[in-house]
């Protein structure tokens, strides 16, 4: 849901004349790979804000930060090499990873402590817009609210 809301903003921007490179599934349902970082917001109307970093090879293609599942601006990229290199040549994040997150997630929220950095590596997820979109990437933005002023 949140990519199809990425591409309905790039769309948008095109028309305004400008180009916006958008990620998509790749070598069939495929996923990109996804370098996501989800930690503290520098928003204080937001307990959390994701950044979501397409991959190509070794280098970042294009990378958005959210402040909720709906919103997402592109913003220039400054992640340190090592861990784009650690996403591109490393291991993917496991299922078990992410749901892990999930529960450690809710349960800070739940007892009011703040949210802890995270990175996950999404990367080769096969039937990747057949429900496996969601299915990774749900449990990294469960919690945060859908639009702004909507929780």
């Amino acid at each position: 849901m949140w990519v199809k809301n990425l591409v309905k903003v790039a769309a948008a921007i095109a028309v305004l004349g400008v180009s916006v490179p958008v990620a998509q599934a790749q070598f069939g349902d495929r996923s990109p790979t996804l370098l996501i970082e989800t930690g503290p917001s520098d928003n204080p109307e937001y307990r959390r804000m994701t950044f979501v970093k397409y991959l190509n090879g070794t280098s970042v293609n294009v990378a958005y930060k959210a402040y909720n599942r709906s919103e997402f601006s592109q913003v220039r990229d400054t992640t340190p090499r090592e861990v784009v290199m650690e996403c591109a040549q490393g291991r993917a994040s496991s299922m078990s990873d992410l749901r892990a997150y999930e529960r450690k997630e809710a349960a800070a929220k739940r007892s009011g402590k703040a949210p802890e950095m995270a990175v996950f590596c999404i990367k080769n997820v096969t039937g990747w817009e057949a429900g496996n979109k969601d299915k990774y990437l749900d449990p990294i933005f469960n919690g945060m609210p859908y639009a702004k002023g909507v929780n």
